[in-house]
């Protein structure tokens, strides 16, 4: 995806730029290599075999050289990995670095933004394995990667998958200890806030909103990635953002009022200025917003990694939902 946080932008403005981008990636990479595997090398008891949205992939055992495309970095990083090429940390990046993380990330190459990867550069660091995970609505050039070096693709539909791709890549690079601890990490932390709070957090109705503009706002539900972790700790949620169906429901900002019925409202703030976007203020601009209970109450309340695609920014969510409690 062009940006998670571009993290859902409009998916449409979003889908028409990448796809534009895609084709002058595609003519760029023209002679690189061929489009078969390159095997991974060694015997049978120095691989792994991971199950990924490609197939069943031979990977090897102790991988030293990954290069990491959209959400993997984050993903490896919570694990202690640190890849040697990693898709562009600017604002069109699809990860969000914690701040523990953020300067390992700028010293890791970069190897294109997005989806439009320079195969020559990710060639050129002479990787051992290459894990991409990224919206599967675009094309990430897996049979070009594949050429390089064994790949593994985890595609994403919603944001479920993005907890299980990370089980995954644990496996595939040996974590999975560090993997079964930020799990157990933020089941004790979610289960500790869920006893402490419980009776605040349910007394409440919550709800997640942003917009992207064009007249429009979209709701978070209860499947979504941080309505997730919400779940997790046992809030009640609002009518709108209690259908679990889809994860996001976009509605026409006269529909304001669908979240009448919020005592708290979660907009999101970027991880890196601390800001909501200027169409978050907009929104909340509208005289109808502002006759909202939340908004009356002054519970709009900006949560970083609204987007949370991994246990490492899930935990720091518990933590920011933990002092959103204790406020209450």
């Amino acid at each position: 995806m062009n940006t998670r946080a571009v993290a859902r932008r409009s998916r449409r403005a979003v889908a028409a730029a990448l796809a534009a981008a895609a084709l002058l990636t595609a003519a760029a990479c023209g002679n690189e290599k061929s489009d078969d595997a390159k095997p991974a090398a060694g015997d049978a008891k120095d691989k792994r075999v991971i199950e990924a949205t490609n197939g069943k992939i031979t990977v090897p055992a102790d991988a030293k050289r990954i290069v990491s495309l959209s959400y993997a970095t984050g993903a490896l990083l919570d694990l202690g990995v640190e890849p040697v090429g990693t898709s562009a940390l600017d604002a069109n990046n699809p990860m969000e670095l914690l701040p523990s993380q953020v300067e390992k990330g700028k010293k890791i190459t970069s190897i294109g933004s997005g989806i439009e990867t320079n195969i020559e550069k990710v060639a050129s660091l002479k990787p051992d394995l290459i894990i991409v995970e990224g919206a599967s609505a675009f094309d990430w050039n897996i049979k070009r990667l594949q050429g390089i070096a064994p790949t593994l693709y985890f595609g994403i539909k919603t944001p479920g998958d993005l907890y299980a791709a990370q089980e995954k890549i644990a496996k595939a690079v040996g974590k999975e200890d560090a993997f079964d601890k930020l799990k157990a990490d933020y089941k004790n932390k979610a289960d500790k806030i869920k006893a402490t709070y419980g009776d605040k957090l349910k007394s409440k109705k919550w709800a997640l909103a942003t917009s992207y503009g064009n007249g429009e706002f979209m709701v978070d539900t209860r499947t979504s990635w941080v309505g997730r972790i919400l779940a997790d700790v046992g809030v009640s949620f609002a009518k709108a953002a209690d259908d679990g169906k889809e994860h996001e429901v976009t509605y026409s900002q006269e529909k304001i009022n669908v979240l009448s019925d919020a005592d708290v409202i979660l907009v999101p703030k970027n991880f890196a200025t601390g800001e909501v976007s200027k169409e978050v203020k907009d929104l909340q601009d509208k005289p109808s917003w502002k006759l909202l209970k939340a908004a009356k109450d002054d519970h709009v309340l900006p949560v970083t990694y609204a987007t949370s695609d991994r246990y490492g920014t899930s935990l720091d969510v518990l933590d920011q939902i933990e002092k959103i409690a204790k406020g209450l």
